[in-house]
């Protein structure tokens, strides 16, 4: 990803400006204040969260991945991996999907120290994910619950970046905008699929494939 032009410099300030002038704003804690400074680098922090349930008002957080991808490199080799240790009630459909089982999040940690973990690890970076709104209303369930603020990060969404280039001179053009969809013609492997970090990697190189063509 390439630095912020002025323009986007611009977007971003007025984002801020505006996200702090909502009734509901809360600042976040010192440990946390920097999250609110405007991001000029060059990295994304591409994020996923496996939950409960598939719904983001009240799944719970049972596994979240996240890695830093700086221009055209993935850095697995710091990439945080976490599962959450708990003993809630699993929907049978999210089991399936991401085999997360009771027995399985018996030596994870807590809740609490993932958020920490995570925010640490963001820091005020992009986030970037595949459905990431889904991903960005758990985790701010969390953070409400217990630091009493939001993410202020950018979000981005990585299928929204697919069909705004897709159908940059074809509007009218069909997608396939699925997880699987997308990678397959994007020619990216499917890696570990739902699994926290297998689908953070697949996203990343997603990433880095649509970054390719940005100009």
């Amino acid at each position: 990803m390439s630095r912020l032009s002025k323009r986007q410099v611009l977007r971003e300030q007025l984002r801020h400006w505006f996200r702090k002038r909502l009734p509901n704003y809360r600042t976040p804690p010192p440990r946390w204040a920097h999250l609110e400074d405007i991001y000029l680098g060059e990295e994304v922090v591409v994020l996923d969260c496996e939950t409960s349930q598939f719904d983001k008002k009240k799944g719970e957080l049972l596994s979240v991945a996240a890695v830093v991808v700086s221009g055209q490199s993935i850095e697995l080799s710091n990439a945080l991996d976490l599962t959450i240790q708990s003993d809630v009630e699993t929907h049978p459909g999210a089991v399936r999907v991401h085999h997360l089982r009771r027995e399985d999040r018996t030596q994870g940690v807590s809740a609490a120290e993932a958020i920490e973990r995570l925010l640490d690890f963001v820091g005020n970076r992009p986030i970037c994910g595949f459905y990431i709104e889904f991903d960005r209303a758990v985790l701010n369930r969390y953070l409400q619950a217990l630091h009493g603020f939001e993410l202020p990060n950018r979000f981005i969404e990585v299928s929204e970046i697919y069909a705004r280039k897709k159908r940059r001179n074809i509007p009218e053009l069909s997608l396939d905008l699925t997880f699987e969809g997308l990678a397959k013609d994007l020619d990216v492997p499917v890696i570990g699929r739902h699994t926290a970090l297998g689908d953070v990697i697949s996203t990343s190189l997603m990433l880095i494939k649509l970054s390719q063509f940005e100009h």
